[in-house]
C-alpha cells in the first residue's frame, strides 16, 4: 500500500521526443546519467516561446574539463549531429547548438553544479564518480528544428541580436 502512494505523489514527465536522441547520447555513448524535463524555451527564430524540453546530466572525466568539452563536441559531431543553421550559440560560455532529427539542441558542458536544480542533484547523485575521476555536467535545452531566423539589419553587434 505504501508503495502505491509513493507512485501515485511522483511529478509525472510525459514523454519528451525532441530530447529523446541528445538522452541517448549522454547516457550510452557518454556514460553520463541524465534527467529529461518538459520545458517551455525562448526561441531565438522566432521570438516566441515553444515547447521543448531540458536535460541535465552529470558525469566523471580523468581528462579535465576543457579536454572533455573539446571531446564532446568532437564526439558529438562524430555520431551524427550537425551545426544547426545560423546556430547565434555562445562559444565562450561552452555552449554548441547542434541538430539531428526533428530536434535543435543548445548543449552547454560545464564543470562543477551550478545550477542548483533538483535535476542536477539527481544526476549527479546518480552517477558515482570512478578513481581519478571529476564531476562535469551538460545541460542541454532542445526545441523543434526550424530554418535560420533572419538577421535583424538594425543589429550592429552580435550582442544586439536576439
Amino acid at each position: 500500500m505504501l508503495l502505491t502512494v509513493l507512485l501515485l505523489t511522483l511529478p509525472l514527465q510525459p514523454p519528451q521526443p525532441l530530447c529523446t536522441a541528445a538522452a541517448a547520447f549522454l547516457s550510452t555513448d557518454r556514460k553520463m546519467s541524465a534527467i529529461v524535463e518538459a520545458d517551455t524555451i525562448d526561441d531565438w527564430r522566432t521570438r516566441k516561446k515553444v515547447v521543448g524540453c531540458k536535460i541535465t546530466a552529470a558525469g566523471g572525466t580523468t581528462r579535465g574539463l576543457q579536454a572533455e568539452a573539446v571531446g564532446f563536441y568532437e564526439r558529438i559531431r562524430a555520431v551524427g549531429w550537425v551545426r544547426t543553421p545560423d546556430p547565434r550559440d555562445a562559444p565562450n560560455e561552452g555552449s554548441l547548438r547542434f541538430r539531428q532529427g526533428a530536434a535543435d539542441c543548445l548543449f552547454n558542458v560545464y564543470g562543477n553544479a551550478m545550477l542548483m536544480t533538483e535535476a542536477e542533484d539527481q544526476a549527479s547523485t546518480a552517477r558515482a564518480l570512478a578513481a581519478g575521476e571529476q564531476r562535469y555536467h551538460v545541460y542541454v535545452m532542445c526545441l523543434p528544428a526550424m530554418p535560420a531566423a533572419p538577421r535583424d539589419s538594425t543589429a550592429s553587434s552580435p550582442s544586439a541580436r536576439p
